[in-house]
This record gives structure tokens, C-alpha cells and sequence, in this order.
């Protein structure tokens, strides 16, 4: 594969890895100029039906996301026996290498590790894709720590109406959920489960469940109890741990219900613990220095006893004062309904919050094609849920719809176009307009609606104008009788017509490989882009004809060159081809096919021409 390019396009530089499905490759976009990532499934699976349906799907899947956490698709192909992807190239190396350097990891990079992961997670859901196949091995990280999550080849839409691949398990056996481990249909919770899989490795270095074989370790997944984390390594926050025993529940209904609540959950726990103060470290003690203060100590017992009781009616003031605000307090801070402010202005949210004495945070702001910019997209707790009244409400905030630019897709195949407005963010027209152009080659894009670099909000449509290539005409059709099956062929092509159905037949009116009959009759009227059959002989074809010949060379005493050439329905060929002297009469016979011409040379110049057979 070294050195071979793909569709014209994409060159193959050097194998950088592989699975047990395809191999893959670093390479270059020639047209771009860009290095990208160049996945070949592998060649005992080319004639796998299902292994093919499973390798495409990967396309199909991610073409439909688009976020800075997952590989990009650029490109679905095939050309002889090469099924291929062309993807976005990361530089950098997957989470497992780092897992074997540097577990147990610290909490805080463990967690920072999951937040990303998690936000692929969240938007492939949110699109209806499953990954399924969540592993260390599948998540690249960059040299600046950004998360690429890869590999979505066994993931399929939420909405089909079933997971399981051939009714067999599908996913790396150490990672997969106790449903997969079942081969029952799976779903997103899967994929939290298998996250909380790569939590466990990334905080203890060690996986949950080992066995001799792969049936051993997915029977465990379904039966046994993992070691809790906090049993391995020392020092990981119980909260943390709880994380982690939540995403590995046997049962989905007990696990996080969807990515965005895990990755809250760890948000939770990443802030406390960023915020909690280094432990102070106490000075040892100085005896000296105590005995010291054991003496004035004993001094101050001396003072007056009238200070004590001036003391003990202050005292009993400030504690009553104390018991009546905690009274207050507890009154203040007891539940109260969540109000619903999804959907509703920023503003307005505060205003509704404020009229339940609750105070808000702002979780994140996103950017959503539903709502406009500073509109509540999300809150947490949910409307009606009771909370004291000291705890924030966190509310997700519209950035409005993202905008960017449009690609320029003018020049590009329609198939090449689609695959670039999907992975910018857009959505390609089903319907295209198609016109005849006498310059630009058929299925090549000659125009766009709107025009490149257009902003406009993520998911916009994006209508092509596609070239049908020249407008057909009617021709005359081109006589093929007689013509080799190639020669006809390409007379066909060069008249912009096609080939049809092609039989044979035996025929003594010509030779073997020679075209015999042709649907359409020579010179009859023909749209170009119709399609005409041909009969191709089987042979023996014409039998040869014997022509008589005499010659009587000049006589002025010179040697003379006599020839005689034939032209028939096989071509012209030399039937006679000798020096004579001056005066010698020649008697001699030619054969020839058909009929056509028969004509003597003498020293190359025609001395005689007569049409074979003669009449």
C-alpha cells in the first residue's frame, strides 16, 4: 500500500497501526495539502458481506457528528478490492500508552481525561449514535492534552432495532457492558458503563475483571464484583469512587443516565477538590515554652471573682441571641419547589428563581440552533424537584446558534461536497439541480447556494448545482460490422454511446472477434447516451477466394520488383512479393475474402487494378 494514491487523491506515506478489522496509515491529501489518517480494511474481509456493511457504517456514523472531541471523516471510498476511509490525523498517542506509563493516574488528570471523553459521548448521543466500543485504545490524546475519541466502526444509530452484530458480541471484551456481554440490544448506557470501565483503569492501573479467555471475563462483567478502586490505590476521594461504582452498575437503570449527568458528577467532584485547602502542617512543641504558660495560667485563676459573674449573664445573652438565628435559619433554608425557567430568558429565570428565594449558577453556555442567544437551554435541578433554599440552581445559557463559514465546494465531486458540508457542520440538499455544461465533466459541482464563506447558523442546508456534463445530440449511428469488439467499443465511447448486451454467434460472413450485428443499423439516427447491443462472431467466417494472375515483366533488360497487394474485407495484405528480370512472363494466383481489389506493382508503382471477385 506504500506509495499507492487513492482516488488521485489521497497518498498512502507509512503504516502507523491496526486493528483486527483494517490497517492503518499515514497520508497525504494531494488536493488539500494536508496530512490525514487513511484507514484500509483488510483483505481477508473485502468479500465479507457484513464485515464491509460494518466497515461503511463507520462512515455513515461519524459523518453525522461533528465536535472538537471526535476524529473527523473526510472521505468513504473503494477502487478494486480497497475499502477505505480518510479521516482527520491526531498527533499524539491513545490513552492506553498512557495509562501503562503512568498509572495510577493523578484524580484531577484522570478526571480531566473523562470530562472530554464524556463530551463526545454526550454529542454523538444527542445524535443517535452509540459508540459501543469504548476502550483506552480508541481515545487519542494530543501533545496539549485534548481528547480525539476514534473508531466508531461497530457504532449504529440508537433508533435501529438492534446492537448486536451477527448476533454475536460486539466491543473489546475487558470494556463491554453486561448486556453486550449477553448480546442483547445495546444503548448509550452501554457506553457509560464502558467509561466507567476507563475511569477505574485510569485511577487503580489495573482493569476491573482479567480471565484466561474472553468468555471468562465477559461472564464476569455479568456475574461478579469488581474490587472497589479505593481497595488498590490509596487516597482516591470516596466521591470520585462513587462515580465510578454508579457507571459500572450491572444495571443500566442504576448507572448515570445519559453522559451529561456523569460529566456533571465529575465536575462536582473536580471543583471541591480544587477548591479544598493544602493540609497545615503544625510545628512541634516547645516544653520549655509550655511550662512557661502553665504558670501564667495559674496567674490569671487569680483575678477577681466578680469578673465571672459580670461574664455569665453576657455569656447567656450571646447564646440566646445565637439559638434565635439559628431558628431563622433553619426557616430560611428550608425546601422549596424548583420553578420551570426552561426556555425562558436569563432574566426572566432570575427574576422566577428570585420569587422562590432560590439563587442560580451559570453551568455552561452553549451554542443551540433551538434557542436563541441567553435563553435557558437546561436546568438542574428539574422544575418541580424540592432543594433547600441555599442551593444553586445551575442553568445551561443559549450562546444562540453557532455560525460559520460555509465551504467552497465548486469544482468537487457531488460525493466529495456532501462529505465536506457534513463535516463543516452543514446539511447537503437531497435535491440537486442538474444542468448540461459543455466544459465541466458530469457529476462535478458547478455552483452553490449560499455562496462559499457564507456565515450561517451549524446544520444550515446547503443546496448544489451539478453538472449533466455536454447535452446530448442525435448522431448518425457509426458502422461497427466488421470491427474488433475493443475497436467497436471505443468508437462507442467516442460517440458518447454505450455498450449493451453482447452475445456471440457463428458466422461464416466473418472472422472470429469481429463484430457481426449491432442493434442499432449503421447510419440510422441515435441519441447519444443510448445503448446498443452487439453480436460477436464465433468464426469460421468467409472462406478464401482464388484469383488467377498473369504478368508479363517489361522487357528493357533491368530486374524488376513485381508485387501484388489485396485489399478485402480482413485489410490489405501482399499476396505476391518477388524480383523478376526483364521480359519473364509470371502465371500466379492471390487469395482474398469477400471481395475488394486486387492490384500488381511493378518497382511500387500500380501497373494493374482489377475489383475481386470479378465480374
Amino acid at each position: 500500500m506504500i506509495g499507492k494514491v487513492l482516488a488521485a487523491r489521497y497518498e498512502v506515506l507509512e503504516k502507523i497501526g491496526g486493528g483486527g478489522m483494517a490497517v492503518v496509515y499515514k497520508g497525504r491529501d494531494l488536493l488539500l495539502n494536508r496530512v490525514v489518517t487513511v484507514k484500509v480494511l483488510r483483505e481477508q474481509f473485502v468479500n465479507e458481506e457484513d464485515f464491509i456493511k460494518r466497515f461503511q457504517r463507520e462512515a455513515q456514523a461519524v459523518a453525522k457528528l461533528s465536535h472538537p472531541n471526535i476524529v473527523s471523516i473526510y472521505d468513504v471510498g473503494h477502487e478494486q478490492d480497497f475499502h477505505y476511509l480518510v479521516m482527520e490525523y491526531v498527533e499524539g498517542r491513545n490513552l492506553k500508552e498512557i495509562i501503562m506509563e503512568k498509572a495510577p493516574v493523578d484524580p484531577l488528570e484522570a478526571i480531566d481525561y473523562l470530562l472530554q471523553i464524556l463530551d463526545a459521548l454526550e454529542h454523538a448521543h444527542e445524535n443517535g449514535v452509540v459508540h459501543r466500543d469504548i476502550k483506552p485504545h480508541n481515545i487519542l490524546v494530543t501533545k496539549n492534552g485534548k481528547v480525539k475519541v476514534t473508531d466508531f466502526g461497530i457504532a449504529q444509530a440508537v433508533s435501529s432495532a438492534t446492537l448486536t452484530y451477527s448476533g454475536t458480541v460486539v466491543g473489546s471484551v475487558q470494556y463491554i457492558s453486561p448486556e453486550q456481554a449477553k448480546g442483547e440490544p445495546t444503548d448509550i448506557y452501554s457506553d457509560i458503563y464502558s467509561a466507567g470501565v476507563v475511569l477505574y483503569e485510569l485511577l487503580t492501573g489495573v482493569l476491573p475483571f482479567s480471565g484466561d479467555n474472553a468468555i471468562s471475563i465477559a461472564l464476569k462483567h455479568i456475574q461478579s464484583d469488581f474490587i472497589p478502586p479505593s481497595q488498590i490505590v490509596e487516597g482516591i476521594p470516596a466521591a470520585l469512587e462513587r462515580v465510578v461504582l454508579k457507571a459500572m452498575a450491572k444495571d443500566p437503570v442504576d448507572r448515570f443516565q445519559s453522559a451529561l449527568e456523569m460529566k456533571m458528577a465529575l465536575e462536582k467532584i473536580r471543583g471541591s477538590m480544587v477548591e479544598d485547602l493544602p493540609t497545615q502542617v503544625l510545628t512541634p512543641v516547645d516544653v520549655d515554652l509550655l511550662e512557661k504558660n502553665k504558670e501564667k495560667s495559674k496567674q490569671k485563676k487569680r483575678k477577681p471573682k466578680t469578673f465571672f459573674w459580670l461574664i455569665i449573664p453576657l455569656f447567656l445573652l450571646v447564646a440566646a441571641g445565637g439559638f434565635w438565628l439559628g431558628v431563622q435559619r433553619y426557616f430560611e433554608t428550608g425546601e422549596v419547589q424548583v420553578p420551570s425557567v426552561e426556555g425562558k430568558t436569563l432574566a426572566e429565570a432570575e427574576q422566577l428563581l428570585a420569587d422562590a428565594n432560590l439563587t442560580y449558577q451559570i453551568n455552561k453556555k452553549v451554542y443551540d440552533a433551538e434557542y436563541p442567544e441567553n435563553y435557558v437551554i437546561n436546568q438542574s435541578p428539574k422544575a418541580g424537584e424540592l432543594i433547600k433554599r441555599t442551593r444553586p440552581v445551575l442553568l445551561d445559557i443559549s450562546l444562540g446558534p453557532e455560525l460559520k463559514s460555509v465551504p467552497g465546494v465548486i469544482g468537487e465531486t457531488e460525493r466529495s461536497a456532501r462529505i465536506m458540508l457534513t463535516n463543516a457542520g452543514f446539511t447537503p440538499a437531497d435535491d440537486v439541480e442538474e444542468v448540461y455544461d459543455e466544459q465541466i465533466p458530469a457529476g462535478t459541482v458547478i455552483d452553490q447556494d449560499p455562496k462559499p464563506e457564507t456565515k450561517l447558523p451549524v446544520g444550515s442546508e446547503v443546496r448544489l448545482t451539478v453538472s449533466l456534463g455536454p447535452k446530448l445530440q442525435e448522431i448518425s449511428m457509426p458502422n461497427l460490422l466488421g470491427k474488433t469488439l475493443e475497436e467497436a467499443q471505443k468508437i462507442l465511447a467516442e460517440n458518447k454511446l454505450s455498450v449493451g448486451k453482447i452475445t456471440e454467434e457463428i458466422s461464416y460472413e466473418y472472422f472470429s472477434g469481429q463484430v457481426s450485428k449491432q442493434s442499432v443499423p449503421p447510419k440510422q439516427s441515435i441519441l447519444q447516451g443510448e445503448t446498443v447491443d452487439l453480436t460477436v462472431s464465433k468464426g469460421p467466417g468467409l472462406a478464401p477466394q482464388t484469383a488467377n494472375v498473369e504478368i508479363m515483366v517489361e522487357d528493357d533488360g533491368e530486374q524488376h520488383h513485381i508485387q501484388i497487394v489485396v485489399t478485402d474485407v480482413t485489410g490489405t495484405h501482399t499476396e505476391y512479393d518477388q524480383w523478376h528480370n526483364s521480359g519473364d512472363f509470371i502465371r500466379t494466383t492471390a487469395e482474398f475474402y469477400g471481395s475488394g481489389t486486387l492490384k500488381v506493382l511493378q518497382d511500387e508503382k500500380v501497373i494493374y487494378q482489377t475489383p475481386v471477385p470479378q465480374e
